[in-house]
């Protein structure tokens, strides 16, 4: 019975509804020693010159929680802050990388969030990617710990950044208004909703944007993908192409993003990480954010995805596309070849 029970918890798993399982590279070391791993952060910092490796092997080899027992015996020992420490001793890429790893993943979500949103022009990829990427339960965590780290809550911030339709998209995102996948089939809602977005977009002059938005961001994950099944019977194109002769700029940008998150996130994620690193340099912060973000959540499956899709591991794809101490981080969480 315990066989069928896992067979079928992986079944959920692979068909796409709210991941169910964790699928981690980094895991909470064994033997683990707080008072230790601080001791010889401070003298990683304190060595003329800076033994970045140390602190790389102790911090990206430790759970999120060991990170915080950590910070906590470095402050006793050493009487400052390790943040504030690793901000001295480090920088560039790599100091981002680091602190991002001190922070829980939702506190690193909001923080993304919140920079993105932040200054002159907004970063709409990574406001994008983090909002439409995020399932029910990751938002409604991300909203709490952003009200409590900006005092300020996550919606007032994107009304004021953002307009139009691309506002009432994400808007209608964070609102966290999906429904949980159920047990129950409902074609005639599925027939519906395929039906529905047709009419509202291809079948139409224009695009009944509105539509699109409440029916993407109100319904279970597992109900759509039987509807982009369904509404291929009705449209001559699928829904992606669909979504590309409709709608331009952040629109297409975010529908596209949320329905190959629906078919597949860690696949999308891992063609994120590609596409970052396609040309000779890296996009480093698209890299840091997913490699730090995921890391603790689904990362050994968009490795998995990642050789799949494009034939080489993401291992060998970052040792190519970085250097120095930021490669040897992102290998480190990466946590090995495939």
């Amino acid at each position: 019975m315990a066989l069928v029970s896992e067979f079928l918890g992986q079944l959920t798993l692979s068909y796409g509804g709210e991941e169910q399982t964790k699928f981690p590279t980094v895991v909470p070391a064994k033997d683990f020693d707080p008072g230790q791993d601080a001791a010889r952060i401070e003298t990683a910092i304190k060595t003329k010159g800076v033994d970045e490796q140390t602190i790389i092997d102790i911090l990206t080899r430790r759970s999120y929680e060991q990170r915080r027992e950590i910070a906590f015996e470095y402050e006793r020992i050493a009487k400052k802050d390790l943040n504030a420490a690793l901000k001295g001793a480090l920088s560039g890429s790599l100091e981002s990388l680091m602190l991002g790893l001190m922070k829980s993943t939702a506190q690193f979500d909001a923080s993304e969030l919140k920079s993105s949103m932040k200054g002159l022009g907004t970063d709409e990829e990574a406001l994008i990617e983090l909002v439409c990427s995020r399932n029910n339960e990751e938002l409604t965590e991300i909203k709490k710990v952003y009200r409590e780290m900006f005092k300020k809550e996550l919606e007032k911030d994107i009304t004021g950044d953002t307009s139009g339709n691309f506002e009432k998209l994400l808007l209608a995102l964070v609102q966290t208004k999906r429904d949980d996948p159920s047990s129950v089939v409902d074609y005639q809602k599925i027939d519906d909703d395929a039906k529905a977005l047709y009419k509202a977009g291809v079948k139409r002059k224009g695009t009944d944007v509105a539509t699109w938005i409440s029916i993407m961001s109100q319904r279970s994950i597992p109900h759509l993908q039987k509807v982009f099944e369904r509404y291929k019977s009705y449209s001559p194109y699928d829904m992606k192409e669909s979504i590309r002769k409709e709608v331009k700029g952040d629109m297409e940008k975010s529908f596209l993003t949320l329905v190959e998150c629906f078919e597949n996130r860690q696949l999308y994620f891992a063609n994120r990480l590609f596409e970052a690193m396609k040309n000779k340099g890296a996009k480093e912060k698209v890299v840091t954010r997913i490699m730090v973000s995921r890391c603790e959540v689904d990362l050994m499956k968009i490795r998995s995805e990642f050789k799949r899709q494009h034939k080489k591991s993401l291992y060998q794809t970052i040792a190519e596309h970085t250097k120095g101490d930021y490669q040897k981080a992102l290998l480190s969480l990466c946590g090995g070849d495939d």
